[in-house]
């Protein structure tokens, strides 16, 4: 798992494994029209994680894009949020990772990598 910002994101994103990502796409296409039922599905990560984290991840995610937005002080609460993650996740199968400055962070086990190069020394992405 890797809590981190996008515009118009949730702040939680799945990471796929090497097996995962190298795999074929699953058959299908997008055609830009939401299938039926889009807009009443269940949040995501609602299975897994508490509506309060889900809350707090999603005002952490907008907080970004607000006017002023301090870059480290969000940094330093997207660690605590993945921590939390982590807490609620626990570890059994899981690892949550989170950017701070130029590095990226694994909460459990502990680790850190480069930005620039944490996909393929962690993950065994090919570039």
């Amino acid at each position: 798992m890797l809590i981190g910002w996008d515009y118009g994101a949730h702040g939680i994103w799945w990471v796929l494994a090497k097996e995962e990502k190298e795999a074929p796409a699953p058959a299908g296409h997008w055609s830009g029209t939401p299938p039926p039922g889009w807009h009443g599905r269940p949040r995501p990560w609602s299975d897994r994680l508490s509506s309060e984290l889900l809350d707090d991840l999603q005002a952490w995610n907008d907080a970004w894009s607000a006017d002023g937005a301090e870059r480290q002080a969000l940094q330093e609460r997207g660690r605590e949020l993945a921590v939390r993650v982590q807490d609620e996740l626990g570890t059994d199968g899981w690892e949550v990772l989170y950017q701070m400055d130029r590095r990226m962070f694994r909460v459990h086990p502990p680790g850190s990598w480069p930005v620039g190069s944490w996909e393929q020394e962690l993950l065994g992405y090919h570039h």
